[in-house]
């Protein structure tokens, strides 16, 4: 099995000042100096999206429901109360689908934390604030250089632009019509990283999902998830 989203690194999450994102900006990537947005609702879009586009559903109602059995109501809820949902919820989907032994760890990359399958080698969940990105600061030659897949890119559960690492647990194969502006799919994917990359200090996650019980490190899904004004949404991605 391909190990290219393995490898813990020690930790490190900075909380920055809210900024806005710009409605016309829409037709630009996800990627560094991308970040002129303002004025338009993110959750509206994503709300749209999924009127709009029938290959992708929202994943919410698993953690929203987990919250509600431990007490709390409707409206936003606590960053950290959210976070430990998300990591239990991973942890327990994955479960089901993987076979065993399934060997879990949590750790940090020095940007974003992990749900880490030591006994499949697999990254489960990548989850943090998203974080400010100095400028050109990008390894290019690591990234270009990193082993590749067949018909996927090179993906990022978090993009450098919102502060996510190159390789080691942080890259997943991706299918280019979602990791690129190729589809509305990809419009949609790129949209979430440039608000993320915008606004720094926002809770966010990605999820990955593998087929059932089958010996792959190709996700079958992916789950995007945040807060954003004050409201939590996840849009579950295709991979193929």
């Amino acid at each position: 099995m391909a190990t290219g989203n393995r490898c813990p690194f020690p930790v490190g999450c900075v909380r920055l000042h809210f900024l806005r994102w710009d409605p016309n900006d829409m037709s630009r990537s996800g990627r560094q100096g991308d970040h002129r947005r303002a004025d338009r609702s993110l959750i509206a879009r994503i709300d749209q999206a999924f009127v709009d586009l029938p290959e992708i559903r929202p994943g919410a109602d698993a953690y929203l429901h987990r919250l509600a059995e431990r007490g709390w109501p409707d409206g936003g809820p606590p960053q950290e109360s959210l976070r430990q949902v998300v990591v239990d919820v991973a942890a327990e989907l994955y479960r089901d689908q993987a076979s065993p032994p399934v060997e879990l760890l949590e750790f940090s990359d020095g940007a974003f934390d992990v749900l880490f399958d030591a006994a499949h080698e697999l990254t489960i969940l990548m989850h943090g604030l998203s974080q400010s990105t100095p400028p050109k600061s990008r390894d290019r030659n690591y990234h270009r250089g990193f082993p590749g897949r067949a018909g996927f890119d090179k993906g990022h559960a978090m993009s450098h632009a919102q502060g996510g690492r190159e390789g080691g647990p942080n890259y997943f194969p991706q299918a280019p019509r979602v990791n690129r502006r190729l589809s509305p799919l990809g419009a949609l994917w790129r949209d979430i990283e440039s608000y993320l990359a915008a606004n720094p200090g926002l809770f966010c996650f990605v999820r990955l999902a593998y087929p059932h019980r089958t010996s792959t490190d190709v996700p079958a899904e992916v789950e995007y998830g945040l807060m954003a004004e004050g409201r939590f949404r996840t849009v579950i991605f295709p991979n193929s």
